[in-house]
């Protein structure tokens, strides 16, 4: 019988201490078998994501990285209209374990750090709160727009749009625009940063990819700016209280989970030209293959309970990532979609 829960425990069993030194095995066994109530399992989700978080030498960082995630499991008023997120995260930072470990490492020989993954994998979604806000304010707006059309009065529907604003402005007159062309460039993406940004304004569709990026990069710039002023690298660090912040890691880890986070729900179209290779772009690569195959346990207003973990499973067999997922054809089709559309990835078998 299948069941990817089973699966993702058994497999990354030798490998969960490079990722999860907060927190003990016990503990994510019961999240991925034992813990069948939603709101419960979503509180143990952020617990696991804590203690990962809390033990890093960046303690005080992820603290601040935490809260962000912490807002959807806090707003019950998302619930009738998105997805879950949160369970959602920790399940596809698990499932990168297994994809980091048993199939980009021993076959392409590319593989993702633990400390980026971490980033990536577990707030890559943090920002979809913002995504969803003027949907919570939709009944409003419907609302005027009935009355209109009851007053039978030729009139343009009114609808709310959400702008955030100087959230790509770091400090010491950085962009973050620039740090993550900078790297998309490096991976060899034709993606133009602060253009998809702008489209995305212009439309008033709030992209949560982007935001979630550049939340977590304003987040963390502002930290090192409190423990390393001078931003310093190449060996050196400012050191307060154990602490280290080695300007190194921020523009090589830091910028680079971000630059996935921020391309990982782009449209399909912006990969027309160049996709994501994993040799050139690990993280983007471990990351948009994660979210796209974590379906299972997803709790939605159509469907509350979710797809079961029966319904899924993953293997490798003869250098090919082979996924099972016993859902509906049209499913099954648009993730198939989403990953040859966006990514290098021949040797992934989605049946």
């Amino acid at each position: 019988m299948m069941d990817i829960n089973e699966t993702l425990l058994n497999q990354t069993n030798t490998y969960l201490d490079r990722y999860i030194e907060g927190c003990n095995r016990e503990e994510i066994e019961y999240f991925l078998i034992h813990c069948k109530n939603f709101r419960k399992r979503q509180q143990k989700a952020i617990d696991i994501i804590e203690g990962i978080m809390g033990t890093h030498e960046k303690e005080k960082l992820f603290h601040h990285v935490v809260e962000l995630a912490r807002v959807e499991h806090g707003i019950r008023e998302l619930e009738p209209w998105v997805r879950d997120h949160v369970v959602h995260a920790l399940l596809s930072f698990i499932l990168g374990i297994y994809l980091n470990e048993k199939f980009l490492r021993p076959l392409s020989g590319s593989h993702v750090d633990p400390f980026q993954w971490k980033l990536a994998g577990l707030f890559h979604d943090i920002g979809y709160p913002a995504q969803v806000a003027k949907d919570i304010l939709r009944p409003f707006a419907a609302k005027i727009n009935k009355i209109k059309k009851t007053l039978d009065v030729s009139a343009p529907d009114i609808y709310f749009k959400v702008v955030p604003v100087g959230l790509e402005n770091l400090t010491n007159g950085l962009n973050s625009f620039d740090l993550i062309q900078k790297r998309l460039y490096e991976w060899g993406l034709r993606i133009n940063a602060r253009e998809e940004y702008n489209q995305m304004i212009a439309s008033g569709d709030i992209c949560h990819g982007m935001i979630s990026s550049l939340a977590i990069l304003y987040v963390i710039d502002l930290m090192y700016q409190k423990y390393n002023p001078e931003r310093k690298c190449s060996g050196s660090y400012a050191e307060r209280g154990n602490i280290y912040w080695d300007q190194i890691y921020f523009e090589s880890d830091v910028v680079s989970a971000c630059s996935a986070i921020y391309i990982h729900n782009l449209p399909n179209k912006c990969f027309a030209d160049a996709k994501i290779d994993r040799s050139k772009a690990p993280v983007a690569f471990l990351l948009k293959l994660s979210d796209c195959l974590q379906e299972w346990e997803r709790p939605s207003l159509k469907n509350p309970e979710g797809v079961s973990a029966t319904q899924f499973d993953i293997k490798i067999d003869k250098q090919q990532l082979i996924f099972h997922a016993d859902i509906s054809a049209d499913k099954k089709k648009k993730i198939k979609d989403e990953i040859s559309s966006s990514l290098v990835a021949q040797d992934v078998q989605i049946c």
